[in-house]
């Protein structure tokens, strides 16, 4: 490992300094992660601290956070958003300090999605266009340059390694939507650099994903059969859901580990999916294509933890005018910070992802890094009433625990009066103990003022949208390819 020394040095000052990321010293530290590996069984400790960069107090925290903040907006002045923004509101980006930072408005998804031209400062050299996949409306633009997406590689790696994501050997089936394609292209890179293999699977019919599950291999150093599932909770609900009614049992997998990204997963979700899939590691990362470079780790204890190097985060109160206090809720409001994201710029970009700001300090593993909770939904979706807020979480987490209630759980609600909420949601049934059951669930968490059951998805009014309906088509769809029943051998 002693001639990774410099590398680790270089990496470090990157994450601390803002300084460009040199590819090829990234990938030596891959090397050597891979080798650590490959000898000890597991990356060490010491070397996966060392390598997500310095433990901050407040005070340090703070002005790194704006050293940080005042370069990006530097960079961010050479676009056409920003340079009219700094001009209207009287900015210097070279002298900003906190209290212009908090007088900087929020960026609105909107703006991005109007002009994304506009947010690429001149001298910039975009070579990938990253289109979101438009769930709630009209895909959003994020402009990426050929060395953003080769360090992004070799960070994914790094990081993949470190969290034992991805390993050499693994399969890794991608059940995400082919119109993500820059992260397609990504999860390839870093799977093929850390020595695993990958494929996209598509939003294919769930019953055609579940046979590539299934499906046994021979391939010289990897696993039988994919033992790395990545997906949205949604479609993984999909999954869960055809793989009952199909008969397959844990015995006909062979997967490990699920990561879960984009939409809300429940433990209601998790805990059906162990008559599937048996007991199996999951891994629930948060990152957006707007916001990318910036993500969230997940701790054993329930926590969103975002590092302070890659980006500065705020969770703004609901109303938008302060910092949420401990035990609030707020918005994620997200500046990726160069060397991370210096094509298309963002400062302080206001993701409408809600989540709560910890009651207490946390005492996690990952207690030195600025936590969250988990995200409680959209902004547009959260319900306000004299109690308080109903989120998306509350009602879907009461709902995914109920088997009369297919996976994934589909509603809708709305405010019901000034003081509570109205539910629709889809069941099996709809009879007076099917009715009983979830208005008992839903109780426990939300102030329920009416509820209405349907058996048929097309008949919610108002549905909250789920990634799985993206849904694509295969040859099978047609009538061309049989898909196999899980009792049938699968020829290796």
């Amino acid at each position: 490992m002693i001639e990774s020394v410099p590398a680790q040095l270089r990496y470090v000052c990157s994450l601390a300094f803002g300084t460009r990321l040199h590819t090829r010293s990234l990938d030596r530290l891959v090397t050597a992660l891979v080798d650590a590996r490959e000898e000890f069984g597991a990356v060490g400790r010491d070397a996966a601290e060392a390598l997500r960069g310095p433990v901050l107090d407040d005070t340090a925290r703070r002005e790194v956070q704006i050293r940080r903040f005042r370069k990006q907006a530097e960079l961010a002045a050479r676009t056409p958003y920003y340079g009219r923004v700094f001009a209207e509101l009287g900015i210097e980006p070279r002298k900003l300090r906190w209290a212009d930072l908090e007088a900087l408005p929020p960026t609105p998804k909107e703006m991005l999605k109007a002009d994304p031209d506009a947010f690429v400062p001149a001298g910039a050299r975009p070579a990938f266009r990253a289109l979101t996949t438009g769930t709630t409306g009209i895909p959003t633009t994020v402009y990426f340059s050929r060395a953003e997406f080769e360090a992004t590689v070799v960070l994914g790696a790094i990081s993949v390694l470190l969290a034992r994501q991805v390993e050499p050997g693994d399969v890794v089936q991608l059940s995400v939507s082919s119109r993500a394609l820059f992260p397609v292209m990504l999860a390839a890179q870093i799977a093929a650099r850390v020595g695993a293999v990958v494929y996209q699977a598509g939003f294919v019919d769930p019953g055609h994903a579940l046979a590539l599950l299934a499906e046994k291999r021979s391939l010289p150093g990897h696993r039988p059969r994919a033992n790395v599932l990545s997906t949205t909770p949604s479609y993984f609900g999909s999954l869960v859901e055809r793989g009952a009614e199909l008969g397959y049992r844990p015995r006909d997998f062979g997967v490990e580990r699920i990561v879960l990204g984009g939409e809300i997963a429940t433990q209601g979700l998790r805990d059906r999916a162990t008559r599937l899939f048996g007991e199996v590691e999951y891994v629930e990362p948060y990152a957006a294509t707007e916001i990318f470079g910036t993500g969230a780790l997940t701790c054993l204890s329930g926590h969103l933890h975002f590092p302070v190097p890659p980006g500065l985060v705020e969770v703004v109160s609901l109303d938008g005018r302060r910092e949420a206090e401990p035990g609030e809720p707020g918005t994620l409001v997200v500046t990726p910070f160069a060397p991370y994201r210096t094509t298309t710029v963002v400062l302080r970009y206001d993701t409408a992802d809600v989540v709560r700001v910890p009651a207490e300090p946390p005492t996690c593993e990952l207690s030195t890094i600025p936590a969250t909770s988990h995200v409680l939904g959209k902004l547009a979706r959260s319900i306000p009433h004299s109690g308080g807020w109903t989120f998306q979480r509350d009602v879907a987490e009461a709902l995914e625990t109920l088997e009369e209630v297919p996976l994934p759980a589909r509603f809708g609600m709305r405010a019901d009066r000034a003081d509570g909420v109205a539910v629709e949601v889809v069941a099996r049934e709809d009879d007076a103990r099917t009715r009983r059951r979830v208005a008992a669930a839903l109780e426990r968490s939300v102030p329920l003022r009416g509820l209405r059951v349907v058996t048929d998805p097309a008949s919610l009014e108002d549905p909250v949208l789920l990634r799985t309906d993206l849904r694509e088509h295969s040859f099978s769809d047609f009538g061309t390819a049989r898909l196999r029943p899980a009792e049938e051998a699968v020829p290796a």
